[in-house]
């Protein structure tokens, strides 16, 4: 039975046994919360000595315990892999691959927020006319502003060279920032070039170091169906107004195929709010902003919740 959830979190990758530094306030807190925690090394895994390696230190458990990543992003076929090798040491994580993949990517999540949304089109960069296919598909956008990005990640900070397009329509410009994108991304693109509808958002402040607009967006993290929290997405920008009321959001996680993940929403010039995006809750970061002991807090309590008396 699983009596206990723990949390993986990534090892220094230079220093065995050790919290990545990134995470070391995540990792303090998850202990004070009473999360037993196991680390593996992510460096070794996507970098040199593979899942055996990064998974030799974690010691097998006696019966199957119920475990949440938080680490860096993987690939659907990297999680695959740490999926299998931690199962096979009777660590369960709470994500299977395809929930995972559904808040992941971008295309797999359409289903469950396509109404709630910008417009998006995608191609996967698979054939030789594969920019040519997605200029195409842009047509849908006529000649409104629209942003590139994959299937996980944009480049908004460098918002006017390879993630902002004026106008849908200009095939050379939007040629020029899809391969601005495609070469600023490199190995890391994640499949596919998206292009999505440009919303007139909430302005908040531009970005000090970018120039990038920043906008009013709320990152919402659910377990099992349930809000665990609203947070506020920028460090930067004043968030003038009142929280926004998330309950019609509550009620399209119910229909999302996933055990934990991450909504991150924005409130447009006429008040509206709509879905930026999903992501899988391992994976999505926490800003400075967000008191992380008290999410780890409410994170518990949900286990507690969630798992078997």
């Amino acid at each position: 039975m699983e009596s206990q959830v723990h949390i993986l979190f990534c090892e220094d990758a230079f220093e065995k046994n050790k919290i990545d530094p990134d995470f070391e306030e995540e990792y303090l807190s998850a202990k004070k919360n009473s999360f037993p925690t196991i680390l593996f090394n992510f460096d070794d895994f996507t970098m040199s000595g593979g899942i055996s390696s990064a998974t030799k230190r974690i010691k097998a458990a006696d019966h199957v315990m119920l475990t949440i990543y938080r680490g860096w992003m993987l690939t659907p076929n990297q999680y695959d892999e740490l999926y299998q090798a931690l199962l096979l040491k009777n660590y369960r994580l709470i994500n299977t691959t395809r929930e995972y993949q559904n808040c992941h990517y971008l295309p797999d999540s359409l289903k469950f927020i396509e109404n709630k949304t910008p417009r998006t089109v995608f191609e996967k960069l698979s054939e030789r006319d594969s920019i040519e296919k997605i200029i195409q598909k842009a047509k849908i956008f006529n000649d409104n502003p629209v942003i590139v990005k994959d299937f996980v990640k944009s480049e908004k900070h460098d918002w006017n060279t390879a993630c902002f397009v004026a106008n849908a329509s200009d095939a050379e410009n939007i040629g020029q920032i899809i391969n601005n994108f495609i070469e600023l991304r490199g190995k890391y693109l994640n499949e596919s070039i998206v292009i999505r509808e440009f919303l007139n958002l909430n302005d908040l402040t531009v970005h000090s170091k970018s120039g990038m607009p920043i906008k009013e967006e709320y990152r919402l993290f659910f377990f099992n169906k349930k809000l665990l929290g609203i947070f506020e997405y920028w460090e930067e920008g004043d968030y003038l107004l009142s929280k926004p009321d998330v309950k019609e959001f509550e009620e399209i996680a119910e229909r999302i195929e996933s055990n934990f993940f991450s909504m991150d929403i924005a409130r447009k010039t006429n008040g509206d709010l709509v879905i930026i995006e999903l992501g899988d809750g391992q994976v999505s970061g926490l800003s400075d902003k967000v008191d992380i002991n008290e999410f780890y807090q409410r994170l518990q309590k949900l286990c507690s919740d969630y798992l078997p008396v």
